[in-house]
């Protein structure tokens, strides 16, 4: 007969290399941030998401705020490497469509970032310089392949870039947002009903 007050043992990790070991940290970094946000999300629940104690978590992130700034420069590096390479292959609009098809395959990354960006909007959040940043960098680098695909004939002649780049950004930030609260929304159907204006005539 089994004794039901025995402990429950925990189910230790296994030995990884350093390098997957961090990968698998920020992994379930995303998940437990994307889930819970960044206040509400401990180091305990990432630590627990993979077998880990704590001390063995923070053996690779000292601090809970690194953990969280690793996590998004991970997702960052991501994007940015689908998004140079989509862009090469058929320009800003499609680009955008590339990043929210991986991005509907990893809702995990999505709801990450939905949830960091609403938090961060408080200045004394750890994210909120690396928001401000994102947000700079990306409306820079959406002006330049969208004045790259007007010289091109892709986009209308007329288009403003700079205008454009940010209504492109708060664009997907917000049907991304409508996704996660309704599952069943079509989020590529609405972002190519709602630049087709942009294309050329």
């Amino acid at each position: 007969m089994t004794d039901q007050s025995t402990p429950t043992r925990r189910t230790r990790a296994a030995r990884l290399h350093p390098e997957e070991r961090r990968a698998q940290i920020l992994d379930a970094a995303v998940a437990v941030f994307g889930r819970q946000g960044y206040r509400q999300g401990s180091l305990k629940t990432v630590a627990d998401e993979i077998g880990l104690t704590i001390q063995g978590l923070l053996h690779y992130f000292p601090t809970k705020e690194e953990l969280l700034l690793a996590a998004l420069e991970r997702r960052n590096e991501a994007d940015q490497e689908a998004l140079d390479a989509a862009y090469a292959s058929g320009g800003t609009l499609e680009s955008c469509r590339h990043i929210l098809r991986r991005n509907l395959e990893r809702p995990g990354f999505m709801r990450l970032f939905v949830t960091l960006a609403a938090e961060a909007t408080d200045p004394e959040h750890p994210a909120h310089d690396y928001f401000l940043r994102r947000y700079r960098t990306a409306v820079v680098q959406f002006r330049d392949y969208l004045r790259r695909d007007v010289r091109a004939g892709r986009l209308a002649p007329d288009l403003d870039a700079e205008d454009a780049a940010s209504q492109v950004i708060a664009l997907m930030d917000g049907l991304q947002l409508q996704y996660l609260l309704r599952p069943g929304f079509d989020l590529i159907a609405a972002f190519d009903a709602a630049v087709a204006p942009l294309a050329r005539d």
